[in-house]
């Protein structure tokens, strides 16, 4: 099992220079959040991208922004073919103690999820195109590291948002309803994270949302691609995927300590997601 999930690691970069790039093929990113902005560049491939309540395709040569804490996932069809690079960096990072651009990134501005570049199947434009070759050079920069590369990168970040700005690639926050549903959706898959390996059931997720049953199931279903079972099992399997890495516990016991009351049922599932037994996984360890 694939899984690129950026809030295992606590930092990003150093204190003094909070940014990092990760080179990512054949993964896929489980709704996550961090204090950090984030960059995707697909390099190869296509992968469904949500953030928030927007959902969209990204396709090879186009960037999606992510603002700080917001929820958001990457999967695919093909992680055989899916390549792409994630720029993740504190905001800090373009802030002084004369703060300028604090206000660029605050929730008054809402920055373009997406740009495409400007060709023959796209109908992205020139400012767009700019956006996507910036991010680009700044991987670039970032995985050679020449001398002072820490000026070039903070310069191409700082390009990127003065661009995005410049060119009108952003629009005010003005849409309530969305970024109440989007706090609905943040709410339950905190809650889920927090209380996935206990007992937990689809009502009380309803209850924590303030929708009925059947009204929370559809909506967690258009917004996450997965039925709320579907997505705890997932979250399950990461949990008992370490422990079988990580510890000596027997797969019986690994079962009941992720939330899987029936072994034959925590089997079945572990395979669907993984492709392996327990048993199996659990040797690779030893190679």
């Amino acid at each position: 099992m694939n899984h690129y999930d950026l809030k295992e690691k606590a930092h990003h970069g150093t204190r003094e220079f909070p940014i990092e790039v990760y080179r990512a093929t054949g993964t896929m990113a489980s709704y996550h959040w961090h204090a950090e902005c984030e960059l995707i560049y697909i390099t190869s491939g296509s992968a469904c991208i949500r953030i928030g309540v927007n959902i969209f395709e990204l396709k090879e040569g186009e960037c999606a922004f992510v603002k700080a804490n917001a929820l958001h996932s990457i999967s695919t069809e093909d992680n055989a073919n899916f390549g792409f690079y994630a720029v993740v960096f504190h905001p800090s990072l373009l802030f002084s103690d004369v703060d300028i651009c604090s206000e660029y990134l605050s929730p008054k501005y809402v920055i373009s999820s997406r740009f495409s570049p400007k060709d023959a199947g796209n109908a992205g434009s020139d400012a767009e195109n700019d956006v996507i070759e910036a991010v680009k050079l700044l991987c670039h920069i970032y995985v050679d590291k020449p001398f002072a590369y820490t000026l070039k990168v903070k310069s191409q970040l700082y390009f990127i948002f003065s661009h995005i700005f410049e060119c009108g690639l952003f629009h005010m926050e003005d849409n309530f309803e969305n970024k109440k549903t989007a706090d609905k959706l943040e709410k339950v898959i905190k809650y889920i994270h927090a209380n996935c390996l206990s007992s937990l059931h689809v009502e009380e997720l309803a209850h924590a949302s303030g929708y009925s049953v059947s009204h929370f199931t559809r909506f967690f279903k258009e917004l996450t691609g997965k039925t709320p079972v579907e997505y705890i099992n997932r979250q399950r399997i990461y949990h008992a995927c370490e422990m079988l890495k990580e510890t000596d516990l027997s797969v019986l016991e690994v079962s009941l300590a992720c939330g899987f009351e029936h072994a034959g049922y925590f089997i079945k599932t572990f395979k669907k997601h993984t492709g392996y037994t327990p048993y199996k996984y659990k040797s690779f360890r030893k190679i």
